[in-house]
């Protein structure tokens, strides 16, 4: 069996990048990093920096890629997806995106936005009606609700969009109230399901009052089945996944052996596999649909999405969102009063320090401070099990890096593409 210490790649050499080479969806132009103001030195000092996550063992394996001015400069893969099966990191392999869903469903909903299917101001309750009954915590004493009010303004959809529709996850309630993550997003269910069992209990904010982590993007993926009059799987498929070419994203792979397996270190430190909550069915056909975590992908897929976003909405020729609205979407939409933006677990990670909220995305704020590099407007998030991405406008930047990795060295990957690809930028 091979160790996980020991690094595999699946590239060819293009002007001394290296860009991978295995089955993709559709592919990407490539080009000589030079060609795009990239320096070519630079980007090899990332790629050693992505081979030593695995090299030092600390991720199984890495899959990571560049894109500058719509051409593809960097994609490699390191190490493993299965070190028990001694199976390689490819740029074909899928991973679980968990919070790197947002995006993604985010943009496929806007479409309906574009058709008049729905105004951002409507209110929730239009199309999902018990929404309207939910009131809100006015007062907790010794861990238990006290006092309660109707919303003030109803939810809307403008909320569940930029997280500020009071909805949390089961942890952010106190425990009295009893709500369960796993009951709310039950894989025996459909997303329908969950919000039914989600309205039953009280919102944790009046909508519009603070920007909070949460089910918003699952309550806005059941918008949009009312809305469309189709199951959220297909209606991705159609609006957005077939449109661009990303045959390897969905709620379920093709082939289950194409999954990277979920590592984290032990009480040693040595990489063991990991128990991932589980978001969707991930190996086969399932009825949850989460819009907030629930899609796998590539490294190739998720980057032809990036650049539909920073082509205004096309690629290719197909057409999947106005310029209008993927500019609202990449524009910063919550205030300052609402708060900035945290990772999952409440902290700010690096890599977010200094951001706020766009459409479904993290956007950088410019009253900071930051802790990372990028630009006014470029958008960013990741995914619970180490994924991790930005699109800079400005600068015609789209990057991913994707991992199966569950531990406290979690910020490490974002933060080494971010200085990566910012420090290769000369012109």
């Amino acid at each position: 069996m091979m160790s996980a210490t020991k690094t595999t790649a699946t590239a060819l050499v293009i002007a001394g990048i290296t860009l991978g080479s295995a089955v993709m969806a559709k592919d990407l132009e490539k080009a000589d990093p030079a060609s795009v103001g990239m320096s070519v030195a630079k980007l090899a000092k990332l790629s050693a920096d992505m081979k030593a996550f695995v090299d030092q063992n600390r991720r199984a394996g890495v899959v990571y890629g560049v894109i500058r001015r719509g051409k593809l400069v960097a994609l490699e893969s390191f190490g493993q997806r299965s070190v028990e099966k001694n199976l390689p990191m490819t740029p074909d392999t899928a991973f679980r995106l968990y919070s790197q869903s947002r995006a993604v469903t985010g943009a496929a909903i806007l479409t309906l936005l574009d058709e008049g299917k729905f105004k951002l101001d409507d209110p929730v309750a239009k199309y999902i009606p018990e929404i309207a009954a939910m009131p809100v915590i006015k007062e907790i004493k010794d861990g238990q609700v006290s006092a309660t009010e109707p919303q003030k303004s109803p939810m809307t959809i403008r909320h569940l969009f930029t997280y500020t529709s009071g909805l949390g996850y089961a942890a952010d309630w106190p425990k009295s109230v009893g709500i369960n993550q796993r009951d709310i997003l039950s894989l025996d269910g459909s997303i329908s399901d969950s919000v039914k069992k989600l309205s039953k209990y009280p919102l944790l904010y009046q909508p519009g009052a603070k920007w909070y982590y949460g089910f918003s993007s699952d309550v806005l993926g059941r918008v949009a089945e009312v809305a469309s009059g189709q199951n959220l799987n297909v209606f991705l498929q159609q609006r957005l996944f077939d449109k661009i070419g990303m045959p390897n994203t969905g709620f379920w792979v093709k082939d289950p052996a194409q999954l990277a397996e979920v590592y984290g270190p032990d009480e040693a430190g040595k990489l063991v596999p990991r128990n991932a909550p589980p978001s969707s069915s991930y190996t086969k056909p399932g009825t949850l649909f989460s819009a907030g975590g629930g899609l796998v992908s590539t490294a190739p897929d998720y980057l032809r999405f990036l650049q539909m976003l920073l082509n205004g909405g096309e690629l290719d020729g197909a057409r999947v969102l106005k310029p209008e609205t993927v500019k609202m979407m990449l524009t910063r939409q919550t205030t300052p009063d609402q708060g900035l933006v945290y990772w999952y677990n409440h902290s700010a990670t690096p890599v977010f320090r200094g951001y706020a909220w766009g459409l479904a995305i993290g956007v950088r704020a410019a009253e900071g401070p930051h802790a990372a590099p990028g630009s006014d407007g470029d958008a960013a998030w990741g995914g619970l099990a180490n994924t991790a991405y930005f699109i800079d406008p400005k600068e015609q930047i789209a990057a991913v890096a994707m991992t199966q990795y569950l531990g406290p060295d979690e910020p490490a990957l974002p933060l080494v593409l971010r200085n990566g690809v910012y420090g290769a930028i000369e012109k």
